[in-house]
């Protein structure tokens, strides 16, 4: 019985709820962009991906030379992303904590890949809005 009332409170709040399936979107967006990278780096595929110059001339070496470097990145924050989407469709709170970690700490990264990161951070800042204005719904904001 108390597990339908948690299950339906993050349904009431509407802004948590498109959160989360939106973090559960972008989680699988980034588990077919990791197989995909793989894919291109074992030569199975052709490499589609726009070419852009990267801001920081390193990290286009990087991508260049070692494009599985960033495959555990890739799997780390899905897997943060995943884990805090079953925390909010459950409604606990390590799941807001978690999902606030992960989309804080890509914002953060996301500056190292300007100008293909920018659609990324748009991304993970309408998911950041939507968290907190489901956080922070019934309490006064001052």
């Amino acid at each position: 019985m108390e597990k339908t009332s948690n299950t339906s409170k993050i349904k009431e709040n509407k802004y948590l709820y498109v959160a989360s399936i939106g973090m559960l979107l972008y989680s699988f967006i980034e588990i077919s962009d990791s197989i995909a990278i793989m894919l291109i780096a074992l030569h199975f595929i052709p490499n589609l991906y726009l070419t852009f110059n990267l801001s920081i001339p390193f990290m286009q070496q990087l991508i260049e030379t070692q494009p599985l470097s960033f495959a555990p990145f890739f799997w780390a924050f899905t897997t943060m992303r995943i884990v805090s989407t079953i925390g909010l469709f459950k409604n606990l709170s390590w799941g807001f904590w978690i999902g606030m970690g992960s989309i804080l700490i890509t914002m953060i990264l996301t500056i190292l890949f300007l100008p293909i990161g920018a659609f990324e951070l748009l991304a993970c800042a309408i998911l950041f809005m939507l968290l907190v204005i489901g956080y922070c719904k019934d309490k006064p904001i001052i």
